[in-house]
């Protein structure tokens, strides 16, 4: 037999590797899931066509995996905080339902903590999926809360390093102190060096999971600056080679044309479980990068897919479970009740209005815009409802502060990094865009008089802002801090059953008054 010389097996070699065909991954992307089991109308996608729903998801996962091998589903946190069936039992029914979603990994976000670090470790145990994070750890240790910050998964011969981070900023300027008391978020740039490191020899391609960012902005309309949103995850990945795709949460911002920075392709959806994205990738094994890729995003109407009938008969469990208390009737509402993330809305009116009741002597109360997690329909408003509105365990907690701080404060609001405070009845305030921030209030009185900086007021809002929650450390200057330990949601189901019949106050008692903002 014949040998081959050196030089002719290394063409041959050469040949046989220009012949290897280039290697497709199919990856379903979510994040930002908050509960919402069932479908909704999303007013800026369609008015009469409810969307979403983790049925719907678990469905199309199920098809798009028997349809192609070759596909994986990943998530970028935040599975907790939206309707009622997560605050009642504290996440447990939502990791339950999580199970699945056919999820192939996911990483942990900040409203996973909304019922204390402790609680946490306890759900993320019944994650039958990958849950991963690596920078979260146990107060003063070097042990880390949920000791799985990635996994290796081979896919169509595409080794995968899948990690999972959460932003430092985006956990302390999102979750109540008195929750993560027992934890701390460490640099997510030097973890995911870290990591990189570790798994590079390893791997094929780099996946990172984050939440990441500062909360969106989003007009009723569906209008929303994505490149803004999403400034933190560039920044990240211009600060970090080496991570080819970057799948996030938090900002609550979709990407129907994927985002590009220092090689990483960077993907998100809006929330809600409103979308399903989905990648095409196209992987070069020879040049070992990606040279091709398609982005598939569009709305999951309900009536477009059939419910996946395992998921529903997960859902149905716990609702029978929780049917005793969430169907309390609290009044009837004559008029859809709203949110606004830029100025007033009727549901931050009765919100703060409501906190205003409970103790009718103090001067005005506030509450944050990011909060008030739904809208209502017109027609009876149920406890599990309010729930599913305000999801969060806060209490109103009574603050003394002179004028000059509650200035801050709302000054910090009109700067929309977090969104304005909702405020109560005799609270007039507008804002300027266009004017820097930190001088962008044009207006402000209580009850018709401009308001003193020297004086000192009598405020009630939120444990969550008292504590700097938002980004309004202001809060934190108060000369006096009492806790009251009346839950939130407590003042506002006392204060709807009140009404037989509830008529939104739509008041803007705060403004946007920029010229040339589109009304």
């Amino acid at each position: 037999m014949k040998k081959l010389s050196f030089a002719a097996l290394f063409a041959v070699l050469l040949t046989a590797a220009a012949l290897v065909p280039a290697q497709k991954l199919n990856v379903l992307y979510t994040n930002d899931l908050h509960s919402h089991f069932d479908p909704q109308i999303v007013p800026w996608a369609d008015k009469t066509r409810p969307i979403g729903g983790f049925a719907n998801i678990a469905a199309l996962v199920k098809r798009e995996k028997a349809a192609n091998p070759n596909t994986v589903y990943f998530d970028a946190g935040d599975f907790f905080a939206g309707p009622y069936v997560s605050s009642l039992t504290k996440g447990e029914a939502i990791i339950d339902a999580a199970n699945y979603l056919g999820l192939d990994a996911a990483c942990v976000g900040n409203h996973e903590y909304d019922y204390g670090w402790e609680n946490a470790y306890k759900q993320f145990q019944l994650a039958k999926f990958p849950l991963l994070n690596g920078n979260i750890f146990v107060k003063g240790t070097d042990n880390l809360h949920w000791n799985k910050p990635y996994i290796i998964k081979e896919v169509n011969g595409i080794r995968l390093g899948i990690i999972g981070l959460h932003e430092k900023f985006a956990f302390e300027d999102t979750v109540a102190p008195v929750m993560v008391k027992g934890v701390e978020v460490r640099d997510e740039k030097v973890y995911l060096r870290k990591y990189i490191k570790e798994l590079q020899p390893k791997t094929d391609l780099i996946v990172l999971l984050i939440h990441i960012g500062i909360p969106g902005t989003q007009s009723t309309g569906g209008e929303k600056d994505v490149i803004r949103n999403h400034q933190h995850d560039i920044d990240l990945a211009n600060a970090v080679p080496g991570v080819d795709l970057m799948i996030t949460g938090h900002p609550h911002s979709g990407t129907p044309t994927p985002i590009v920075a220092n090689g990483t392709i960077i993907v998100s959806t809006d929330a809600y479980t409103i979308e399903l994205g989905k990648l095409e990738i196209t992987y070069d094994k020879k040049l070992d990068k990606i040279t091709d890729y398609k982005n598939h995003f569009k709305y999951l109407y309900d009536d477009e897919v059939e419910d996946d009938p395992e998921m529903v008969r997960v859902i149905n469990k716990w609702k029978d479970k929780l049917r005793s208390i969430t169907e309390e009737k609290l009044t009837t509402l004559t008029a859809p009740l709203t949110r606004s993330y830029s100025e007033s809305s009727g549901m931050g009116n009765m919100t703060a209005d409501s906190m205003l009741a409970a103790y009718p002597e103090y001067d005005l109360a506030v509450t944050n815009s990011g909060g008030l997690r739904q809208d209502l329909e017109k027609g009876v408003v149920t406890v599990g409802q309010l729930i599913s509105v305000f999801p969060f365990p806060n209490t109103i907690v009574q603050l003394e502060i002179k004028g000059r701080h509650i200035r801050e404060a709302f000054e910090h609001g009109a700067g929309l990094t977090n969104g304005i405070v909702q405020v109560s009845k005799g609270v007039q305030f507008t804002y300027d865009e266009s004017r820097p921030v930190g001088s962008r209030i044009t207006k402000f009185s209580i009850k018709g008089v401009p308001l003193d900086d020297e004086k000192t007021y009598k405020v009630l809002t939120s444990n969550y802002l008292a504590d700097g929650g938002d980004g309004y450390f202001a809060f934190g200057k108060a000369s006096s801090y009492k806790l009251t330990g009346v839950d939130i949601l407590d003042a506002m189901i006392k204060y709807l059953k009140q009404f037989r019949s509830f008529e939104p106050d739509t008041e803007k008692r705060a403004q946007n008054v920029t010229p040339g903002k589109k009304k």
